[in-house]
């Protein structure tokens, strides 16, 4: 079955359906009620005509042909609804107001035609024909035009009906779409707002303790949403708790290993042993911090401190201050900014997430190559990006390269934690946008689109 003219939406595939119903139910509501009209109307015209032929049958049995003669003559004035015409067997008329005899009417039959009175218009008659004695034929017409009047009426009433009927069907289905929509709307609303970190959102019950079947959903997924908070808050606790915990001895163990490297009591190797040591513990440090302000962006902290900032006064500061590390690594950092870049944003969050695209940049850019820093205004939204002219990552790769400790060098022999581009994803759906990871051809160019005013 071809879906080309079918409603991609579902709210508007079911107005569409119910309205047509009505429309359907509509139409033949009406369409019998004016064919029953019609035949009762039909019915009432033979049994006139059949009680005229069973009168003047009775009159030519009892009384002869002449009596016949004389009734019709006292029963047609010309004017009212029963016409007659009695012809002999040689077909000349002989009484009756009809001029002339229809043409292949047959003896018994009921048949609709039309027929002039005394040189009047023509006019729909119901006729019938039946034999008399000495091959007389006797012919009783019921004039149907004020019946005609009548349909016409009611086909009028009907067409106006059926008009009233599809704007009511209109608007019971339209009233009917915005409930619907209404009620999707609110459980929408509910769920993006969960998905840009506010856990506490429910959706409204409209009849609490009724059978409404969205309000049964609602409750399904209000009591899901319970549960993804309760465990997130117990992850958060555990997490947070961890972090801490190992970020004090962490601590102190660097402040130890600095204080022996002070120390005159130990050697060349044992002070490049040391450290060593300090600089595992300063990435594990690290790693710790990145983990933290991941879960704290995910969790949607940072929110109360949003303002109206410059985006591209940002990004132009961030090339300005990776400048001299750029030219130490033998790598020239340009910044392409034009218009001011305005949106409601977390300025010290989205400066981090621009810092780990440019450290990013830097480990993997070529020496003489060019790391270009862009802002722009796009449609009633802004973005951002960071483009090199290194390796790049595979289309294959991407995804994992945004997960929280993905990493591209499976035997870990590259120091970092696979946490930047992580982070910055964090940070861009704290924003309401999006990170992504395009073909710089070569190289690999990071992506951020936001809108102006996170929802």
């Amino acid at each position: 079955m071809t879906t080309r003219f079918w409603p991609p939406s579902t709210t508007t595939r079911i107005t569409f359906l119910v309205f047509f119903a009505l429309l359907v139910s509509s139409f033949l509501t009406l369409g019998f009620a004016g064919r029953v009209t019609q035949n009762q109307l039909d019915t009432d015209a033979r049994g006139q005509i059949q009680q005229e032929h069973a009168k003047m049958a009775g009159i030519a049995r009892e009384n002869g042909l002449r009596a016949v003669i004389n009734e019709i003559g006292i029963d047609t004035g010309g004017a009212g609804p029963v016409a007659m015409l009695l012809i002999n067997g040689r077909g000349k008329r002989i009484a009756g107001d009809i001029t002339n005899w229809p043409q292949g009417l047959e003896n018994g039959r009921v048949v609709r035609t039309l027929l002039d009175r005394r040189g009047s218009p023509e006019e729909p008659f119901l006729v019938r024909a039946e034999a008399l004695p000495d091959g007389h034929r006797l012919l009783i017409g019921r004039n149907l035009a004020e019946e005609t009047r009548l349909l016409s009426t009611l086909t009028t009433s009907l067409v106006a009906g059926i008009g009233l009927a599809m704007a009511l069907a209109g608007i019971l289905t339209g009233f009917l779409a915005r409930i619907i929509a209404a009620r999707v709307q609110a459980i929408a609303d509910v769920a993006s707002a969960v998905a840009g970190g506010d856990l506490s959102q429910r959706v409204k019950l409209v009849s609490p303790g009724s059978n409404d079947a969205f309000d049964g959903m609602a409750t399904s997924i209000n009591v899901m949403l319970a549960r993804i908070e309760t465990l997130l808050d117990e992850l958060r606790t555990v997490t947070d708790g961890l972090a801490h915990d190992l970020r004090s001895p962490l601590t102190r163990l660097r402040a130890r290993i600095d204080r022996v490297a002070r120390s005159d009591s130990i050697g060349q190797v044992g002070l490049e042993e040391i450290g060593a040591i300090g600089a595992e513990a300063d990435a594990l440090l690290a790693m710790l911090d990145a983990s933290l302000e991941i879960s704290r962006v995910e969790a949607g902290i940072g929110r109360e401190s949003f303002t109206l900032i410059d985006l591209a006064a940002l990004v132009q500061d961030m090339a300005e201050m990776y400048e001299p590390l750029a030219e130490d690594n033998g790598v020239r950092l340009t910044a392409r900014t034009g218009q001011p870049v305005m949106l409601v944003a977390h300025r010290a969050l989205l400066g981090r997430a621009i810092a780990n695209l440019i450290d990013n940049a830097l480990k993997y850019a070529t020496k003489g190559k060019v790391i270009v820093l862009a802002a722009e205004n796009d449609l009633g939204k802004v973005r951002f990006s960071v483009s090199d002219r290194g390796p790049g990552i595979a289309e294959t790769k991407r995804k994992s390269a945004l997960r929280r400790f993905g990493r591209l060098d499976a035997a870990r022999t590259e120091r970092g934690a696979g946490l930047g581009l992580s982070l910055a994803a964090a940070i861009a759906r704290l924003h309401g946008g999006v990170l992504s990871l395009q073909d710089n051809r070569p190289g690999l160019r990071v992506m951020v689109e936001m809108p102006r005013e996170p929802s």
